[in-house]
């Protein structure tokens, strides 16, 4: 068949305000695995079922993980994908302001014995929880460090010199409510700078227990996510990051914990409410006598914490089986992605239930959002995907990107861009034998450390027959688009926007 190539032309100044868009989508990422804590890979979006509300949601978007073998690149060739394995980024936060003295000791010694055995910091870094609430970097996340893979070997001496500096006293005018502020502050801090990195976002936050204020105006039925302060903007927050939080607790005694809060289960989550133990990864089994509405144990907040964000609790185990069953989860993690009613958004807190249709299967998911209410036209909310990655100091790789770039072949300065879509992050609807997509792609040009200029808007309607399809699906969704520049222009960034779901992807390259 002919090859395939969507030559594009600048849109109108008023396209985007035109332009079809999806209302706010709810996105989940859960990890499949089996029995014995393997990934399972090979599910499709039948297998999966959604249940907002006691509600039946149909999956609007699904994405597989990516686990298959890099493509090379040619020559003049750039990805935002350098492997086709989906990436994973991870951040211990060791808590000193959540822990007794003796938890903090103990978990201090352990750290500095396990951490020089890791066998790689790649894409793992570390920061301290001050007793006031400050973030202090022991491996901090951004360059120069980011390339730095062989940190955990060097990382004692860092770590026991941070340690003795916050060696003292609590301070006495930080109450519960501050506490539990600057708690959700610094974990919102930490999200918010993963963002900026592709993939599985984890957070592995060393604690004993979890403190808590309370809303007097909000009716408490004995669970502390409906009726705590500043969940909801922690649960909105890690979302749009895409940031699971996973507990770890080496407390000493799991059952008393610095100031448990209030029963986390109740009937919102039909089925935990007897429990009375938590299981790990390895099988092992810590009991906990059942928590009463004055709080008893620590270890089902945390729990409840995990079920919150989409991670796992890890009770008493070294932090290098603890890394490893996370990266195990991040090779499982799939996306799902569906379209609630316009009424969904109540700023109140929904229960989503995910279930495999596959005998055999577990999933490990995000089991509640806050449905913060969206006032922004769709077309805003559009805009505001855009300009985030037009702004952004790095690339999105939501949508993978590959261009190869040429000479125009003229005396004009400018570039021949040759530009490959990952059509299986796109939504290209079948109807009658036909796929169709809408995206938008912005050409910006770039100084090398910010944009030069308003960008190049322009449409994509891609119309496919069912063999030009699968072809699509091996090679990628081609474009074609001369690009004149200037002689200030350093790089150049290409963005591309799923109309259907708000996906966004870029990739920027120099182009002198």
């Amino acid at each position: 068949m002919a090859k395939i190539i969507y030559t594009l032309a600048l849109a109108a100044s008023g396209l985007l305000a035109q332009a079809p868009t999806p209302g706010p989508l709810i996105r989940l990422y859960p990890a499949a695995l089996d029995a014995s804590g393997q990934p399972v890979t090979d599910l499709t979006a039948d297998d999966f079922k959604i249940v907002d509300q006691n509600k039946a949601q149909p999956v609007f978007a699904f994405h597989k993980p990516r686990n298959e073998p890099a493509v090379p690149l040619d020559s003049l060739e750039f990805s935002n994908r350098r492997s086709a394995v989906t990436p994973h980024i991870t951040v211990i936060l060791f808590d000193l302001m959540n822990q007794s003295q003796p938890d903090r000791l103990d978990t201090w010694h352990a750290l500095d014995k396990s951490l020089p055995q890791l066998e790689s910091g790649d894409s793992l870094y570390f920061y301290l929880l001050t007793l006031e609430g400050e973030l202090v970097p022991i491996h901090a996340m951004g360059p120069p460090s980011a390339a730095d893979a062989t940190w955990p070997k060097d990382s004692v001496p860092i770590l026991d010199k941070a340690m003795k500096a916050a060696s003292h006293g609590r301070p006495v005018q930080l109450g519960q409510e501050d506490q539990a502020k600057r708690t959700f502050h610094q974990l919102e801090v930490l999200a918010t700078q993963m963002a900026l990195f592709p993939g599985r976002r984890d957070i592995l936050w060393i604690t004993a227990g979890l403190q808590n204020a309370y809303n007097s105006k909000l009716p408490c039925s004995g669970d502390w996510v409906d009726c705590a302060l500043y969940v909801p903007h922690l649960a909105v927050t890690l979302a749009a990051a895409n940031v699971a939080v996973n507990p770890v607790s080496y407390s000493r005694d799991l059952s008393t914990g610095i100031a448990p809060m209030m029963t986390m289960d109740t009937k919102l989550n039909p089925g935990h409410d007897q429990l009375n133990s938590v299981q790990d990864r390895q099988g092992t089994t810590a009991v906990h006598g059942m928590q009463s509405a004055g709080g008893a144990d620590p270890t089902l907040d945390l729990a409840q914490m995990a079920r919150l964000t989409g991670g796992h609790i890890y009770l008493r185990q070294d932090i290098r089986a603890v890394l490893k069953q996370v990266a195990t989860n991040a090779t499982a993690t799939y996306e799902l992605a569906y379209a609630p009613s316009a009424d969904n958004w109540d700023s109140k807190f929904h229960v989503v239930r995910v279930a495999c249709s596959r005998p055999g299967v577990n999933l490990e998911y995000r089991e509640r959002y806050y449905a913060l209410v969206d006032s922004r036209p769709p077309v805003e909310r559009m805009k505001a995907v855009l300009m985030q990655a037009y702004q952004s100091p790095t690339d999105f790789a939501e949508i993978g990107l590959r261009t190869k770039i040429s000479s125009l072949g003229t005396d004009k300065p400018g570039v021949h861009l040759e530009i490959r879509v990952d059509p299986s992050d796109l939504l290209l609807r079948e109807q009658g034998g036909k796929y169709s997509g809408a995206l938008y792609l912005l050409i910006s040009d770039r100084s090398g450390a910010a944009p030069l200029g308003e960008p190049a808007v322009l449409e994509i309607t891609p119309e496919l027959t069912a063999e030009e399809y699968k072809t699509v699906m091996k090679e990628g969704l081609p474009l074609s688009q001369d690009h004149p520049t200037s002689d200030a222009v350093r790089q150049v960034r290409v963005i591309v926007l799923d109309q259907n779901t708000n996906a966004v992807g870029s990739v920027t390259f120099p182009v002198k």
